[in-house]
């Protein structure tokens, strides 16, 4: 069991338990399901990148986790493995406490990918074309705080399991307001097998394993299963 400075990703099918990362209040009740404001792309181009934003991207966040040793061994956990590109980072959903109005909701965040292609698996059918992957929210910050970290135009692999369908779950406290919020209503939500399911690669960068700030020098393409390149 290998512990990262609370949230836990579950390799089951059905539930991503999800914990308190921050206690900030959020703002307005109800998630929005729309696109947060886009930067204009002569600004995007402009603006230098390092892959060392995304390593401290989710600083702070806190995983209890067995390591898997390849990709291979990832894909075997999961329901969807796809590579695609980010396309934008959205307001996500809100966990609450049932029956228990004086602690604040905390809000995750949705990482959108365009062009995604199944290597594993298939999208749901009636998909738009995109893959809408759910997010721990470290700092309770707005979408657009991750426009350096989660970097339009960055390569995705996702290994992924459905979402947290938003129930309260026998011997937990935790639920979700608005379970269908997050993304167009009746596109399915998703969120990483694990901490080392996420991967992401910025032109020339270092491959970056962003949930559990770990860099190394490779190609996107050894992540996916038959590769040899996985986060420890």
């Amino acid at each position: 069991m290998k512990k990262i400075a609370s949230c836990y990703f579950g390799v089951g099918l059905t539930a991503l338990a999800l914990s308190g990362c921050a206690a900030a209040p959020v703002a307005g009740g109800e998630p929005a399901t729309t696109p947060s404001a886009t930067v204009d792309a002569s600004d995007e181009a402009s603006r230098p990148y390092s892959a060392q934003q995304s390593v401290e991207q989710f600083a702070g966040l806190d995983f209890d986790y067995d390591p898997l040793t390849s990709p291979a061994a990832l894909a075997e956990r999961s329901r969807l493995v796809v590579a695609g590109t980010i396309d934008r980072v959205q307001e996500g959903r809100v966990e609450i406490v049932p029956g228990n109005e004086n602690i604040p909701g905390i809000s995750t965040i949705v990482l959108v990918l365009r062009d995604a292609k199944a290597v594993v698996g298939s999208v749901d059918e009636g998909s738009d074309g995109l893959v809408y992957v759910e997010l721990q929210n470290p700092g309770q910050q707005d979408p657009d705080a991750y426009q350096d970290g989660l970097r339009e135009g960055s390569r995705v692999v996702a290994y992924l399991l459905p979402a947290f369908d938003g129930a309260l779950v026998e011997g937990t406290d935790i639920a979700i307001a608005e379970p269908k919020a997050g993304r167009p209503v009746g596109q399915a939500l998703y969120m990483p097998t694990g901490p080392q399911a996420l991967i992401l690669q910025y032109e020339d960068e270092a491959v970056v394993w962003p949930l559990i700030g770990e860099k190394r020098d490779g190609s996107l393409e050894d992540t996916l299963p038959g590769g040899e390149l996985i986060a420890s």
